[in-house]
């Protein structure tokens, strides 16, 4: 059976703060799968308990060993570029409060700003991306405007 290293002390804390603080899931499971290895449980038991293949469990302790605390953090990937820059999705929550009950006035704001046209569905993936991981302010978008909006789109 493959396990990790033995951890050190430092390494340790480490993955314990990485597993309770990190903001990206992955990392924190990734981190715990780690501890658990270093405890003794096999690679078939963490890969039951994240329901994930063995292998990834496999590839994670071996990313580990290689890279080290970067080994845990998902690679750049290709795809699409995101429509919006880093600053808009606070420009659309500013228009969400503005238009709470209008996801196409907030769409019709936004191309008047930036001279970018999205649709009502990117603004509604946008709500409950950053309902989910806060507006990249720290403050997440209020409840009644998550609730709101999503309702009125959808007629």
């Amino acid at each position: 059976m493959k396990y990790v290293a033995p951890l050190r002390d430092d390494e340790i804390q480490t993955l314990q703060d990485l597993h309770r603080y990190h903001p990206s899931r992955r990392a924190r499971m990734r981190a715990h799968s780690l501890l658990l290895s270093h405890q003794g449980y096999a690679i078939p038991r963490i890969a039951q308990v994240y329901q994930v293949d063995r292998r990834s469990v496999s590839t994670w302790l071996d990313r580990w060993q290689t890279q080290g605390l970067v080994g845990l953090y998902d690679q750049p990937r290709s795809g699409r570029l995101p429509l919006l820059n880093t600053e808009e999705p606070a420009k659309v929550h500013d228009y969400l409060c503005q238009y709470p009950k209008d996801l196409k006035k907030v769409v019709q704001a936004l191309e008047y700003e930036t001279t970018k046209r999205v649709s009502t569905k990117t603004i509604k993936r946008l709500i409950k991306k950053t309902a989910m991981s806060g507006n990249g302010s720290g403050n997440p978008l209020p409840k009644h405007l998550i609730h709101t909006s999503m309702s009125e789109a959808k007629g």
